[in-house]
């Protein structure tokens, strides 16, 4: 089983149904997976923050939403996460391609990537690195405390972890 089919067999033991993503090269055999399962709901967005929106709204109707995308979109985040999901305590999982991690190949990509752990923190979202599959406990142990405490999670999936690294 590969990483993708690993992670997404965790979400859904988790009842995670409303999906949205924006594009990234590491997310791809995820954002298929998505589209094929009948099971649950997933649309793509052109804008991080608009995915949010969404997500407020599916979180209301009685779902468990999450985010997929690049960590470079999370800057995109920070007013719909502070003035939306913290203010009304909306739980959306953030799962979040750790681009500028060991192994990237874009230089360009280091800067955000060494930034986003501390932003992440800055506006109180719980920030998870899960390496490898044997971390993947992480995942479930975070999205229920996620949804626990009406608070958003943000997982960092870095190379090693698409690269089935352990």
């Amino acid at each position: 089983m590969t990483p993708t089919e690993q992670l997404y067999e965790r979400l859904r033991a988790q009842k995670i149904d409303f999906f949205v993503s924006v594009p990234c090269k590491l997310l791809a055999e995820l954002i298929e997976r998505l589209e094929e399962d009948p099971d649950i709901t997933y649309t793509p967005v052109t804008r991080e923050e608009e995915g949010l929106g969404i997500l407020a709204g599916a979180y209301m109707a009685g779902k468990r939403p999450a985010l997929v995308m690049q960590n470079s979109g999370f800057g995109n985040t920070i007013n719909a996460v502070c003035s939306l999901l913290s203010y009304f305590k909306i739980p959306v999982v953030f799962l979040t391609s750790h681009r500028g991690s060991e192994g990237e190949p874009v230089e360009a990509q280091r800067v955000m990537g060494d930034a986003v752990k501390p932003l992440m923190a800055a506006v109180a979202v719980d920030c998870i690195e899960v390496a490898s599959t044997a971390e993947l406990d992480r995942v479930e142990e975070g999205i229920a405390r996620a949804f626990e405490t009406q608070n958003p999670v943000g997982f960092l999936f870095p190379f090693s972890f698409w690269e089935g690294g352990e």
